[in-house]
């Protein structure tokens, strides 16, 4: 018995007033931001998710061509409906929105020899009638959906008639036959472009000074930071995220609003796989996009004009944030950011903002605890390979090697000014022993009694 789950995009008529933005992708706050247009037949249910989450949508479906939901007037023709949807008031004619989601059968269900996902646009006027124009983009067919499987694909915007707003919507139906149940969960969905900003802060361990409540700039006095964003290697591939370049003057600013050094921002759509099984089927967390700023001794991340919240080459939509820096850790925000024109705020130095933490084996505080404040763990000195997601003082690949190895490996005495990633402490000087040496940042980060301890970047 074969199955056709169908996508619907459609274009809702409201008013525009809001910013394009998809709430709570999934699902985990009761539905918020969907409408049920059919609500007989869809419904919030308990999601077995193999990334997590405690809710997703379950709409019932059939082998009837396009069912009318029962409240609707069976005179009225077979009208291709979602069951649930969500405007984008923000979206124009033109834009692309990207979107990925899983969907399967409920447990139970006749299993189909094949399935298909497609979207449509559609336009729904002002007294409920929906038109097809011409989109029909498929994402493939032919594979059961028994389990979760992911369906991502994108769909530029067709002209959009007056008083008419884009959205995301979802229905599904079955061929040869019978009913069946089909899930939806993980929904994401971004629209491509630039124009949204973000206001993070963060604080870098190497430079913080907790007595003054700032980072010191001693990169930037000694006149090391280099005014384009060089490439910076994170893992074994090299990501393309060098090549930004600061506005003149931007280093002469001193004070609290001073630059210490770049920072790299990094965004995810998707949900990551927090099971870390290998082998999955699908991947729903992938990088977006990279964009280089600037961090200021007040732990203020600001665009290369050293001033304004950072401006992301996205239009808007929902993305995991990350924040790096070259020789410390990374963190993850612990939700999908909406990111829009208006700047999302992300103060990972408060306490009280949670941020994504791994399991198992690699389960830690992203951040390191100092007074009432936190920052990010230094001591990051790799840049490829297995160690450039985690602080080591012993065994292969360990950060404290790094040290030695740039100083020249053989007299632990020697120093060596420069911008390097070795320099844990961001005082421009790589120093392996005496005082306010880089080796002993490397220790302390660790936990500074073990030192086989591992301490792990909380990054999937």
């Amino acid at each position: 018995m074969a199955k056709r789950a169908t996508l619907f995009l459609l274009i809702a008529w409201l008013p525009v007033t809001v910013s394009a933005q998809f709430a709570d992708p999934g699902f985990e706050q009761g539905g918020m931001g969907w409408t049920m247009h059919c609500p007989e037949l869809a419904w919030l249910s308990t999601s077995t998710a193999p990334h997590g989450g405690s809710l997703a949508m379950a709409v019932q479906a059939s082998s009837a061509d396009f069912p009318l939901c029962p409240s609707e007037d069976p005179e009225g023709g077979w009208i291709p409906s979602p069951r649930f949807y969500q405007t984008l008031p923000g979206v124009i004619s033109g834009d692309v929105v990207r979107f990925k989601f899983l969907a399967r059968l409920e447990v139970g269900s006749p299993l189909p020899s094949g399935a298909i996902i497609t979207p449509y646009a559609v336009t729904l006027d002002g007294d409920g009638n929906m038109y097809f124009p011409t989109t029909d983009i498929s994402l493939g067919g032919g594979n059961p959906i028994a389990s979760w499987e992911q369906f991502p694909g994108s769909v530029t915007v067709p002209v959009l008639p007056a008083g008419h707003v884009f959205a995301l919507g979802f229905g599904a139906h079955i061929f040869g036959g019978g009913n069946g149940v089909v899930h939806f969960d993980n929904m994401a969905a971004l629209v491509e472009g630039s124009g949204a900003r973000l206001n993070a802060q963060a604080w870098l361990d190497g430079a913080f000074v907790p007595s003054d409540n700032l980072m010191r700039d001693d990169l930037r006095v000694a006149g090391l930071i280099p005014a384009a964003q060089p490439t910076i290697p994170f893992g074994a591939a090299t990501m393309p995220v060098g090549g930004e370049t600061m506005a003149a003057g931007v280093l002469n600013i001193t004070g609290a609003n001073a630059i210490v050094d770049w920072i790299t921002l990094e965004l995810r759509f998707g949900k990551p796989d927090v099971t870390n099984t290998p082998g999955q089927g699908f991947q729903t967390h992938e990088t977006f996009a990279v964009r280089n700023a600037l961090i200021q001794r007040d732990g203020d991340i600001v665009d290369v004009d050293g001033t304004s919240p950072v401006l992301l080459p996205m239009k808007a939509g929902n993305c995991w944030v990350i924040i790096r820096h070259r020789n410390h850790l990374g963190v993850m925000s612990a939700t999908p950011l909406a990111l829009s024109a208006t700047a999302t705020v992300l103060d990972t130095r408060a306490s009280g903002t949670v941020l994504f933490a791994n399991g198992g084996a690699e389960a830690g505080p992203a951040r390191k605890t100092a007074g009432t404040t936190r920052t990010l763990w230094a001591g990051n000195a790799w840049s490829s390979g297995d160690n450039w997601r985690d602080v080591q003082y012993t065994g292969n690949g360990n950060d404290r090697d790094k040290v030695l190895m740039d100083i020249g490996g053989t007299v632990p005495t020697n120093t060596v000014n420069g911008y390097y990633r070795s320099d844990v402490n961001m005082d421009g000087l790589v120093k392996y022993t005496g005082t306010n040496n880089d080796r002993d940042v490397i220790l302390q980060t660790i936990g500074g009694t073990v030192p086989t301890t591992v301490r792990y970047e909380q990054v999937p």
